[in-house]
């Protein structure tokens, strides 16, 4: 490839590359695109503000890249949103650093398999782990309330319903799966192609935060599940069991864990604010309500809450402390509040888990 792709007389497709001190595997994801032989390539990079070489590796390969940038984020799908902001494809897929393509002609092959009512397609993996390749099949869509139905890196979608939906912010790891299920929800045209279009390196996020993947998937059903009591029945809700049974009841301590630090900071005796409305979010807002002031979270236009405000009510609002309920990505958020909004590190309450 030598350039950015830009032939216009066939479809454009945007590829999305979400990094955060990624060094040891961004340059085989990179390469992986740009050597695609499809034609017309909008290849995009959002890079967290990584302290590695991450930025010197993109900068490597800047002239094949469309649009990059380095900056702080909340999150991988705040990261994702972004990319969404500024694709212009008519299709859109995630590859994100240290996935990659199978082969050369992959996307050729996706592009060339749609159906002219297909909205979002996807097909199968390699999954990789200690050197071992193995084929994975993409799960049947017939149960979407089971768990992810589909391998968000071999998604393609139509850019236009990403504009229009979006990522959900207040997940950590499973805000795939909020967004593919909207899409089913909504009666979205599905595909699936019998052949493996990426290759996913084990130790994500999702396998080694495995016990917050399972909550966040059991939140999302509970969004959009006529009777909750279905949830009892799904391959989460099983999945999470047997995390608590072969774990020592480790989901139980953990949830422990979060009260008793909360009763060491004297929440009770506190007024905050809190960072996040997600799972974890609610359960401490259900325990706090009367001592919490204000609820800060990105998503909050699409979540109905007297108290729950955007990010910028930040820039004016006048607190004691504000206690980040966002598991996982406390380092990054309180970088954020810092460095945007002046606030003191003394302010900022976190959870060690």
């Amino acid at each position: 490839m030598s350039g950015i792709k830009m032939n216009t007389n066939k479809t454009k497709v945007t590829i999305v590359t979400v990094t955060y001190n990624a060094q040891e595997y961004l340059e085989q994801t990179i390469k992986s695109i740009i050597e695609q032989d499809y034609p017309n390539i909008e290849y995009i990079i959002i890079d967290g503000a990584s302290t590695d070489k991450t930025v010197d590796i993109i900068k490597k390969y800047e002239k094949y890249i469309t649009y990059w940038i380095s900056e702080p984020d909340t999150g991988i799908y705040d990261a994702m949103n972004k990319g969404i902001n500024v694709a212009t494809g008519e299709w859109i897929n995630f590859m994100n650093a240290g996935d990659s393509f199978c082969e050369n002609n992959t996307i050729l092959n996706v592009i060339k398999s749609l159906k002219n009512d297909t909205d979002l397609i996807s097909g199968d993996i390699y999954y990789i782990e200690n050197d071992e390749k193995t084929y994975h099949k993409q799960q049947l869509i017939n149960y979407p309330m089971q768990n992810m139905f589909c391998y968000h890196q071999t998604l393609f979608t139509k850019t236009s319903i990403m504009k229009q939906i979006k990522f959900s912010t207040e997940f950590r790891i499973a805000g795939d799966y909020d967004f593919v299920l909207k899409c089913y929800i909504k009666n979205y045209k599905f595909q699936y192609l019998n052949f493996a279009i990426a290759n996913f390196i084990s130790g994500g996020l999702a396998e080694s935060q495995n016990i917050i993947a399972r909550i966040e998937d059991i939140f999302i059903q509970s969004k959009y599940t006529q009777d909750s009591s279905d949830i009892f029945n799904s391959y989460s809700f099983t999945r999470l069991n047997s995390y608590n049974k072969t774990n020592n009841s480790l989901f139980t301590r953990l949830l422990n864990n979060l009260y008793l630090q909360c009763q060491e900071y004297d929440l009770d005796k506190k007024k905050f604010v809190l960072y996040g409305y997600g799972n974890i979010g609610e359960i401490i807002y259900n325990k706090y309500e009367n001592n919490i002031t204000h609820i800060i979270d990105q998503n909050h236009e699409n979540i109905i809450h007297d108290k729950l405000y955007g990010t910028n009510l930040l820039s004016s609002l006048n607190f004691e402390y504000i206690l980040i309920s966002v598991l996982g990505k406390e380092k990054e958020i309180k970088k954020y509040l810092i460095k945007t909004f002046n606030i003191p590190e003394s302010k900022i309450l976190t959870f060690k888990i």
